[in-house]
């Protein structure tokens, strides 16, 4: 089944517009970028929704205003509203287990730590539903979750995040329309920053 929403997983707000936690939100800002078309927006269901066309496939983008503990509820309020299944969704969030650069693409599973994810699994009722987990990691292990993930990127990771985010978009932009064994085989493993000597380019 062909994917039909993108959910990009962050917090509303300047104080957080540059956090890690908001790698979800960059990714779904540049879907929106991309579109083809003219973008539409849907101001309710506790979201910014945008309508976008990406390589001639039409998909709904949102970016939850519950702040991240309560996505589950705008992702809940956005499949009702346009009476999406599981299987039409995807998730996009921060992961300080997977490697900057990198992204993971999983199918089903728990939700780790991440409390965004957490309300969308409880939300949504089931756990099987794509979710990309956006790369941020590793994180030192003297430093507290909360303040690492809540943090803005260093520098050195400030200078990489538009094309990395654009390569990623583009990687994303490819595999939409195909099963998720075909999406996780293309996208796991690959790195996505430049000039990189392991793990491939896509």
């Amino acid at each position: 089944m062909a994917l039909k929403l993108i959910v990009g997983l962050g917090n509303p707000g300047d104080a957080y517009k540059d956090t890690r936690h908001n790698m979800g939100f960059l990714i779904a800002d540049a879907f929106i970028k991309r579109s083809e078309s003219p973008v539409s927006k849907q101001p309710t269901l506790k979201s910014h929704v945008y309508r976008v066309t990406v390589n001639d496939h039409r998909l709904i983008v949102a970016k939850p205003q519950t702040f991240m503990n309560r996505s589950g509820e705008a992702v809940r309020a956005i499949m009702d509203y346009y009476r999406l299944t599981p299987a039409e969704i995807a998730i996009v969030f921060d992961d300080f287990d997977v490697p900057f650069g990198y992204m993971r693409c999983r199918f089903q599973g728990s939700a780790g730590t991440h409390n965004g994810m957490k309300s969308v699994i409880a939300h949504v009722g089931t756990t099987s539903f794509l979710r990309l987990r956006v790369g941020i990691g590793p994180k030192p292990p003297h430093i507290p979750t909360d303040a690492y993930v809540l943090n803005a990127f260093a520098s050195n990771e400030r200078s990489h995040i538009p094309d990395m985010v654009a390569r990623m978009v583009d990687a994303m932009c490819i595999t939409m329309t195909q099963p998720p064994a075909i999406v996780m085989n293309r996208l796991n493993g690959v790195s996505f920053l430049p000039d990189v000597g392991s793990g491939g380019t896509f």
